[in-house]
Order: structure tokens, then sequence, then C-alpha cells
């Protein structure tokens, strides 16, 4: 067969011939080359802005409690919200279960000492903090 034929009979064409042996990789230890000039480098350091926070504990009770406020600095008396907690819907649960009417489970909402007391201040409205009670 000779290659007219076999492309039309849809063969690959034949392989070529590698010489037996080829010429082996130059050497990259006999002509190395030399290492370039090292520059000096410039190294620019700088510094990030320190932040610098208060973080003023200031102890709230459940009711207003007079102190300074971290916002406007003025010396005020807070001004108290009573929010609902979880501790609120828990007793409100427990009084229902063991009381047997819907009637008892009301006053746990009713009482500030089931609920947590957010204080803010009565001059600029910044919340200060809040009260969990224990």
């Amino acid at each position: 067969m000779d290659a007219t034929m076999e492309n039309k009979m849809g063969l690959p064409p034949p392989y070529e011939q590698v010489p037996p042996n080829p010429a082996p990789p130059p050497s990259y230890f006999a002509t190395a080359p030399q290492p370039p000039e090292v520059q000096p480098r410039t190294v620019v350091v700088t510094s990030t802005p320190t932040v610098t926070t208060r973080t003023t504990t200031i102890k709230l009770g459940p009711g207003p409690t007079g102190t300074s406020c971290p916002n406007c600095n003025k010396p005020i008396v807070t001004r108290v919200e009573y929010v609902s907690n979880n501790r609120t819907h828990i007793v409100s649960a427990g009084l229902c279960i063991l009381a047997g009417c819907c009637c008892g489970c009301l006053v746990p909402y009713c009482m500030r000492s089931c609920k947590t007391a957010n204080h803010y201040c009565p001059q600029c409205k910044a919340f200060i903090g809040s009260h969990v009670p224990s």
C-alpha cells in the first residue's frame, strides 16, 4: 500500500523515523549564568492610626439611674423603657400551666421585675445600656 491509498482508506499517515540517539540537553552546571546584581530595596514603613475607644462600665439599675452620658458627656438621669424578654414569656407560660387559666399569664407582662430595663439619655436620646433582671 502506498501513502495515497492509506489516506483514501482513512488511515493515519506513517510516523516519521526518530534518530536513534537524540542529542542530550545542554548542561546547566557548566555554564551557569551569573546572578543578577542585587539592588538595595527601599522599605516604606507605614503605621495604622490607633483608635482609642472608651469602654466604661456604667452600673445601671432596674429604675432610672443618675450617670454621665457617654455620648453627650452631660450628667443625666436615664429614661427607662421596659421591654419583655424570655424570662417574661417563661414565667407567663408557667403561670398559665399552674393556674389553669389565662388570667394569670398576663401578670408578668405588668411587672417591671420580669422585664429588661433599657436606659436612654433624655437629652440626646442615645442608648446607654440595659439592666436584665437576674
